[in-house]
């Protein structure tokens, strides 16, 4: 029996406006009316994620996943997990994008740093709701007072975001986690930070084995929550890697996908 449910948000939960639609949350509430946790999985910031658990009524002590497995926190604010990039590791992938103009955001402390604002940084901070800060030298800030960051965002020109990706792994070889996100998004987090990991450490701190675990999601940073859950739920608008990895298939994110999947494979309707 599913016991636990993990969503992720932007083109998951999230409907085309950035919404939760009344659907999604009506198939989410008759969830937690019977006694089952519903929990959100995202790439984004603690920040921009709080207003949607908020939203959804969730229980002040929910933990929510976010920075892509990086961070487990309670909505109520406190810190349950945390693996953050290296520090000189950090530092070196930073000035290399900066050295080469490359818009690079930097997750320090849940808050989000960058070079310069540019159009790319405007329209992110737009989308998460989130202030910005500016530190000129990116990797002279990580270095001062060794700081831990959650995770390393580079905004990208789709064109460019392969070869930026193959760039990146050259530099960091294997102490870290790049997953494209959607077509402009690389994501780089520490190698022992991913959804999965983080959602496999949530279900066994409740005593909770993968098989009462079920994850949904649409792009590459979910694949590994997918393939670790009992089951795993590509939405109708995930990319064919996504669905190849999941066990079932549900409609898109503008079709109240989210609520399709809690009705079928853990209300069932």
């Amino acid at each position: 029996m599913i016991k636990l449910i993990a969503s992720d948000l932007d083109d998951t939960l999230l409907d085309l406006d950035s919404q939760i639609s009344a659907e999604n949350k009506q198939a989410i509430q008759e969830v937690l009316d019977q006694g089952l946790t519903f929990t959100l999985a995202t790439g984004r910031m603690f920040q921009a994620t709080a207003p949607f658990g908020k939203e959804l009524g969730l229980d002040p002590e929910q933990p929510v996943i976010c920075y892509n497995g990086a961070l487990i926190k309670r909505l109520s604010g406190e810190v349950l997990y945390h693996q953050p990039l290296p520090v000189e590791l950090a530092a070196t992938i930073a000035q290399y994008g900066q050295e080469r103009g490359w818009t690079v955001n930097l997750y320090y402390e849940d808050e989000l740093y960058v070079a310069a604002m540019n159009q790319q940084v405007e329209d992110y901070a737009n989308l998460a709701k989130v202030d910005v800060q500016i530190e000129a030298d990116l990797a002279g800030f990580i270095r001062d007072g060794n700081k831990e960051l959650s995770k390393i965002l580079i905004i990208s020109d789709p064109k460019l975001t392969l070869g930026r990706i193959k760039e990146v792994r050259t530099l960091a070889g294997s102490q870290t986690q790049i997953v494209r996100s959607r077509d402009k998004f690389i994501e780089i987090t520490s190698a022992t930070a991913h959804k999965g990991a983080a959602l496999m450490w949530l279900a066994e701190s409740m005593g909770l084995t993968a098989k009462e675990v079920l994850a949904i999601g649409d792009s590459n940073n979910d694949l590994t929550m997918l393939e670790m859950a009992g089951i795993g739920v590509a939405m109708g608008n995930a990319s064919d890697v996504v669905k190849k990895a999941a066990d079932y298939e549900t409609k898109a994110n503008y079709e109240n996908g989210v609520a399709y999947a809690l009705s079928r494979y853990v209300l069932g309707k």
